[in-house]
């Protein structure tokens, strides 16, 4: 067996492991994630009680220090999710240099991992935003979303119960609506409310979880393609979907057209398009110089070439409907792929 072969066989061995590790720490994190966010509703709807009176209505004068405890208890979670986030990060990083460490000298392994974290933490996106930004505005909007509903209910629980005095003492009876309202007012509703919201889409809990799974996987990936950047029996990194890839997308032609003649969804170093969109589990590995074939080099192909040649629901995937009209009628150019719609629309019309 070559030096070469060697080589190549304890890395995949080392990177192979590492990959699991890695998918352990993604499941792992986001369980931690999730009782985080559990174990925060269970503290404010124990807030709500403590703060309720003695039929379980919590009452207008109490709202003011309700509120505080709440904050309190929310900025606790904000804490609690920055901390795991940093440490899942670096862990991922570390995990990413895992398979070049017998070729490399821990110290710049080491390094490597500290310099692809701070980079991740750094980064600012298309929007303009880092990732201290995306976890404040989750965090901010999580806490307002909250308070807005334990505003909502006490203060109109608290006019309703006026307006049913109002009535009681002129021999009337309360409607059935101002009841409810007064009802509503309860801790046990209120939480209810709280526990009805966490379940939405848009919760902060699931916008954690995206931001969470994003940014530990470009850690990961980062300090990985990092790691085999000075290596020069190493051509390139291979675009890999995630085993449970749940959908065709832009990923499906990242992973399958030979764009640089080095073979299918291999890029040279520094050129590889992932990661392709927040929330994916796809990843990289890396291809060695003598795992480039004739075939490969003789069948290379554009992003507009491959497009072309697959069938309509692969277009329509990877590209949408509106992209893939444009290429039916040859209008999309490679630089277009990536375009917002919206931009598109402006040039081509609707």
């Amino acid at each position: 067996m070559s030096e070469l072969s060697r080589k190549k066989a304890i890395i995949k061995r080392a990177q192979a492991l590492a990959l699991k590790e890695y998918f352990a720490l993604d499941l792992s994190t986001l369980a931690e994630l999730q009782s985080y966010y559990e174990s925060s509703l269970e503290e404010v709807i124990s807030i709500l009680l403590f703060y309720a009176d003695s039929i379980g209505i919590i009452r207008l004068q109490q709202l003011s220090a309700l509120r505080a405890d709440i904050e309190r208890a929310l900025n606790n979670l904000a804490s609690l999710q920055t901390e795991l986030l940093n440490r899942s990060l670096l862990a991922s990083a570390n995990i990413g240099v895992k398979p070049f460490l017998s070729h490399s000298a821990a110290e710049s392994a080491l390094d490597i991992a500290q310099r692809t974290t701070r980079f991740v933490k750094q980064f600012t996106g298309e929007d303009g935003l880092q990732l201290s930004d995306r976890l404040w505005i989750i965090n901010d909007n999580n806490k307002n979303k909250v308070l807005r509903a334990i505003n909502s209910a006490v203060i109109q629980g608290h006019s309703a119960r006026e307006a049913a005095a109002n009535l009681v003492a002129n021999n009337e009876l309360p409607t059935k609506e101002i009841q409810n309202k007064v009802n509503n007012a309860s801790a046990e509703k209120i939480g209810n409310v709280l526990k009805a919201q966490g379940k939405d889409e848009d919760a902060a809990y699931w916008q954690a979880r995206r931001l969470f799974r994003t940014e530990i996987n470009r850690a990961h990936g980062m300090a990985y393609q990092n790691s085999l950047a000075d290596d020069d029996d190493i051509i390139g990194t291979r675009f890999i979907l995630s085993p449970n890839h749940p959908r065709v997308d832009i990923c499906d032609m990242h992973a399958s057209v030979n764009r640089f003649g080095l073979g299918r969804g291999v890029y040279p170093k520094g050129k590889n398009p992932w990661p392709a969109h927040p929330n994916t589990l796809s990843y990289v590995e890396a291809v060695f110089t003598d795992e480039v074939t004739d075939e490969d080099r003789a069948t290379k192909q554009d992003r507009i070439e491959w497009l072309s040649n697959q069938s309509g629901n692969i277009r329509i995937g990877v590209l949408g409907v509106y992209k893939n009209n444009l290429l039916k009628n040859d209008l999309l150019k490679e630089t277009m792929i990536r375009s917002k719609v919206k931009l598109l629309k402006k040039r081509f019309g609707n």
